[in-house]
């Protein structure tokens, strides 16, 4: 009867440890992203968000340590998820990526770059190197939810003998309920020794959420009018990379109708001001407002042939903030750019 029990105790304890070592449910706290649906027999296995962030995608191969040559950098609300996959069917990286990519762009979203394999993603230089949300462990170890190691073993070193088919990374954007997303995915083949977890896939997902500021709104008449009445136009809609001067390109839409209401009031005179929010010193914020400003001036003087007697370029900083510093909100509608009329 001992032997009996023993023999029994020992059964129920390696079906607990099967059990232990499966990736579904979802981990508790976890929210599944709209924009996501669920591949096939997958689950979440880690998870985070958090209310406002910046965060950098490479857009081109990447070539050192430095990162890629192309980059994009959105802030905004930051949702971190990693699916697992429990690869019953012997899905493969590839028909992952392409499923995930066509589904984007039946939803209307560009894909705006697209690696399948090691060689093209980095080759030696992996992504968890150079770009820590992708992988980096003491990164994922921060996520809010998070199932233990017994469940979930996002493995990527070496030793694991990954090989170029096992990654893919593929960046997406698009408008969807009144706001933009850009999606960045990462997609592994698991090639860890752990019995239940091994060539299980693992689909890390970063989505930047912001609000779309309705760049169709503004119009040579809303300009004129505000003008008129206020001696200024605010943008909010002007848009730059996060701590640079390089102006986002739905901001040239905004730029092209400003510079219609300037070729229809030659005779008057304008300054071009940059505004930032507080965060960084105050010199630093000049000159970033002070570049900001200029870089709008450039593309009116140059793309669309304003004159430069027209308009000058000036920057203030922090100095002249239109609501309060202390919440993200209050901050993004510091970071502004105006035209002021001399």
């Amino acid at each position: 009867m001992k032997f009996i029990f023993s023999f029994l105790f020992a059964c129920i304890s390696c079906i607990a440890i099967a059990q232990e070592r499966t990736i579904c449910p979802d981990v508790a706290g976890a929210i599944n992203h709209p924009l996501l649906e669920k591949y096939k027999n997958s689950c979440i296995v880690a998870y985070s968000e958090s209310k406002f962030n910046a965060v950098t995608f490479p857009l081109s191969k990447i070539t050192s340590l430095e990162g890629a040559s192309k980059e994009i950098t959105e802030e905004g609300k930051i949702i971190n998820l990693i699916y697992g996959i429990e690869n019953n069917e012997r899905a493969t990286v590839l028909e992952v990526q392409r499923n995930y990519e066509q589904a984007l762009k039946n939803g209307n979203f560009e894909i705006l770059y697209s690696a399948f394999g090691q060689k093209k993603i980095g080759g030696h230089y992996k992504i968890q190197d150079v770009y820590e949300t992708f992988g980096d462990g003491k990164v994922i170890a921060e996520y809010q939810y998070l199932k233990p190691k017994s469940y979930f073993r996002f493995s990527m070193s070496s030793h694991n003998n990954n090989i170029d088919k096992d990654n893919a990374y593929f960046v997406a954007k698009g408008k969807r309920g009144g706001k933009i997303y850009t999606i960045a995915i990462f997609i592994h083949f698991n090639r860890t020794s752990w019995e239940g977890l091994k060539d299980n896939i693992f689909v890390l997902s970063q989505i930047v959420e912001k609000e779309d500021m309705e760049t169709g709104q503004v119009t040579t008449a809303s300009i004129e009018e505000k003008i008129k009445n206020e001696g200024k136009e605010v943008f909010h809609n002007i848009l730059f990379d996060f701590g640079s001067d390089n102006l986002t390109q739905d901001s040239y839409v905004i730029i092209e109708t400003l510079s219609k209401y300037l070729k229809v009031n030659p005779t008057q005179k304008y300054y071009i001001v940059g505004h930032t929010d507080n965060v960084g010193s105050l010199a630093t914020n000049q000159t970033l407002s002070q570049r900001r400003a200029k870089a709008v001036l450039k593309a009116l003087t140059t793309q669309y042939k304003i004159p430069l007697v027209q308009v000058s370029a000036h920057g203030v900083g922090q100095l002249s903030p239109l609501s309060i510093n202390t919440t993200e909100e209050g901050r993004a509608l510091n970071r502004r750019v105006e035209i002021v009329l001399k």
